[in-house]
Formats: C-alpha cells, structure tokens, sequence
C-alpha cells in the first residue's frame, strides 16, 4: 500500500485531537467497533477479522494516510481510514460479488455498515465510561457512584426503598430510601460528566455546539440532558 505522506496515524492523531494522550491505547478502546465496521463492509468473518487485524498492525507499525479523512471527528477519521483499507481488501478480492457499484454503496451516509460503526463505537464509549466511573469509585474513600449506579441501571423499575435496603446489604449498613436517591443522582451527574469528557476527547477544537452534535449523533443526549 502507498502512503500519501510519511506522519503515521498515530502522530496525525496527537496532533490533531491533543487531549488523546495516548494514541495507541485508544484505537484500541474502540477496536470492538472497527472490527463491527470491517464485519459490516466486507461480510466475511474470516476476511474480516483478517482486514481488522492487518489495520491495527498498520496503526502500531507502520501508520497510514487514507483519503478524504475528516479532521473534526475521531471517529470519522478513524471510519475512514479503516474504510480505506477495508475497501482495497474488497478490491483485491476481484471476485464477482464484488463490484464497483456496491464498493460505493458502502461510503453512503446511512449505511448498515455506517450504523454498525455508530451503534458499536457508542457502546464502547459507554464501555469505557463505566470503567472510568468504577475507577473512580475505587480511589474515592466512601463513594458509591458506581455502586448505586450500576445497581440501578440493573433494575431501573424497583422503587428507592428497594434499592436502598439492596445497598445496604453490599455496603454493610442501613441506607434511606432518601440518601439512595440523593446518591443516584450525584452518580448520574457524574456519569454525564464522563461522557463529556470522553466526547471532547474525540473533536478536534470543539465548541459546546460540535459537542452536543455528537451527543445527539451517538444518541447519547439523553444521558447526559440536564447536566451539561
């Protein structure tokens, strides 16, 4: 493969999204939704996990300069560039199942493999968010954000009573229907400031308008309403 410029992609990625530390860790935070996104475009598992694989060496390795990359979002960026490879997988295959006019059916916008990859990276994030929450909790002497919150999201319809006494228990003491609320709240707060932040991490520059178009784009908005 030619490469239009020498930077690799991990050094297109510091430069243009600063606030991702560390390049490499977070491609593969999201590697669940480029392997969807490939599964999506070339609708063979085993060439799949085949395409999938050969990207990330190229992104540790050698790096990689797709064409017609956004700059303003990560995730657009990083679409494109698997795209990019995925399609000249596709175009080598040079079998009869694949042809021109479906090679550009998959760069549609709305396309099953455009929602694959919107559907997965949006599950990572939150994947990710959990983690960060959970982390928190555990170098926070006497929160509970991650407890409450998790126990919650497993059993939204069980009134604060409910919740309460089932905290009590994991945590040893009696807690009120009262504090449980006033925990959940605090907690959900926190979690809507997680997703913000990992948001902001993906766009380069971003006002709060670019922000809250991605919310709404990943479908995200609803979470995190109310504490922006």
């Amino acid at each position: 493969m030619t490469y239009d410029t020498p930077k690799s992609v991990l050094e297109q990625i510091s430069t243009c999204w600063p606030m991702i530390n560390n390049p490499v860790q977070f491609v593969m935070r999201y590697a669940r939704a480029i392997r969807k996104y490939v599964g999506a475009v070339v609708r063979d598992s085993e060439h799949a996990e085949e395409v999938a694989q050969d990207f990330l060496v190229q992104v540790f390795s050698q790096g990689f300069c797709p064409q017609n990359v956004s700059r303003g979002r990560f995730r657009d960026y990083l679409k494109s560039a698997v795209r990019y490879v995925a399609i000249s997988h596709l175009r080598k295959r040079r079998d009869s199942t694949v042809t021109e006019e479906m090679l550009a059916s998959l760069i549609q916008p709305d396309s099953e493999a455009d929602r694959a990859w919107s559907a997965e990276w949006r599950s990572c994030l939150l994947e990710r968010v959990w983690q960060l929450l959970e982390l928190y909790q555990r170098e926070s002497s006497g929160n509970l954000y991650y407890s409450v919150l998790s126990q919650y999201a497993a059993d939204p319809d069980s009134d604060s009573e409910t919740h309460a006494a089932r905290l009590g228990k994991k945590i040893g003491h009696s807690v009120r229907a009262d504090t449980f609320r006033q925990y959940l709240s605090r907690a959900r707060r926190h979690f809507a400031k997680l997703i913000v932040e990992e948001v902001r991490r993906t766009l380069q520059d971003p006002t709060r308008e670019d922000i809250e178009q991605e919310l709404i784009d990943l479908e995200l908005m609803s979470q995190v309403r109310g504490y922006l």
